[in-house]
């Protein structure tokens, strides 16, 4: 089985100031840092093989938290959505002079003035998904904290409106009845090679490792969108580090 880590990047100044960011390059604030370690111990109990970043600095500022022994890769597409004339605005600026076009941002539905298409985020988020899920196919399954089944496991660290985009895309949440992301939460999705039942009490649950791992590594390459989208599992969602941090 596949399991994927998603983590919102800790907090920066402009969350704890509530502007709104989108593609700006903005850095943790120490607050972000402590968040970052604290999600970073659930991240070592999971022992992902692979890592993935944006290319805003924020992520790879939260990776390097985590205390893993391998750098991660930056992904382009895992970038929070482009804001254009919404960038470094007060939210509550921006509530008052569109307060419909926010709500249907908020929504999933609107584009911000000269910003990204909700749809384009969405096609590209969904795109480097399933480029992480198959390139699970070439990193040994590892051991994780709550299975008893070694899993082929990866973290990926991304944006709060970017990581609802794919909840949703991926059929998980309906991004318009949850809370947003925490920052640094974190956020699991399992991904069976089957679209079965998923236990690890029942035959073919999509846990055991029952097949020589080349051939378990073939049946990932070869699997479409359209099986991943299928397979995905919410395990967790938004779990947040100040829970972490009283463990």
């Amino acid at each position: 089985m596949i399991r994927i880590l998603l983590v919102r990047h800790g907090e920066t100044e402009w969350n704890k100031t509530h502007r709104l960011q989108g593609q700006s390059s903005i850095d943790l604030a120490e607050t972000g840092r402590a968040q970052a370690q604290a999600a970073g111990r659930y991240v070592r109990s999971q022992n992902p093989a692979q890592g993935y970043v944006s290319t805003l600095e924020r992520t790879a500022q939260t990776y390097a938290e985590f205390g893993l022994d391998h750098a991660p890769e930056v992904v382009g597409d895992l970038a929070e959505q482009h804001l254009g004339e919404w960038e470094g605005m007060k939210t509550a600026q921006a509530k008052e002079a569109y307060p419909e076009l926010y709500k249907a941002w908020k929504s999933g539905e609107g584009t911000p003035p000269g910003g990204e298409a909700p749809e384009a985020l969405v096609e590209r988020m969904s795109a480097a998904f399933f480029r992480v899920v198959r390139a699970a196919a070439d990193v040994p399954a590892t051991q994780s904290a709550d299975e008893k089944y070694p899993l082929r496991t990866a973290v990926v660290v991304s944006h709060g409106t970017s990581i609802k985009a794919l909840l949703e895309a991926l059929g998980l949440i309906d991004r318009t009845r949850v809370i947003s992301v925490t920052a640094g939460a974190v956020s699991v999705i399992d991904v069976p090679l089957h679209g079965g039942p998923l236990s690890s009490s029942l035959p073919n649950g999509g846990l055991e490792e029952s097949e020589p791992r080349e051939e378990e590594a073939q049946r990932i390459r070869a699997l479409t969108d359209k099986q991943i989208r299928a397979y995905a599992k919410l395990r967790m969602f938004n779990l947040s580090p100040e829970v972490l941090a009283l463990v």
